[in-house]
């Protein structure tokens, strides 16, 4: 009886472990924006996608083999990261 209540508690041990370095791996929430191309700046380091009539620059800082040109339809994923926060 004893072994069983030990493999048990481990068990649930186990799990709680798992679910808590999933969720730590997970990171931040992912969006997606699909559009068509308007500018790509090689040099800044820039792409701008129109959707719609809403125009959104993304830095494409990160994204090696870019091989997109103005006018490409396009999705990017892409994760929202705070630079600053000012208190009002």
């Amino acid at each position: 009886m004893r072994n069983r209540v030990t493999m048990a508690v481990l068990a649930v041990l186990v799990l709680v472990g798992l679910a808590a370095t999933l969720s730590l791996a997970a990171g931040p929430k992912q969006y997606q924006w699909t559009g068509t191309v308007t500018d790509v700046d090689a040099k800044a380091k820039t792409m701008s996608v129109d959707k719609g009539g809403d125009i959104w620059e993304f830095s494409t800082e990160g994204v090696k083999d870019l091989k997109v040109k103005k006018g490409d339809k396009v999705t990017v994923t892409y994760v929202a990261i705070a630079k600053k926060i000012d208190m009002k």
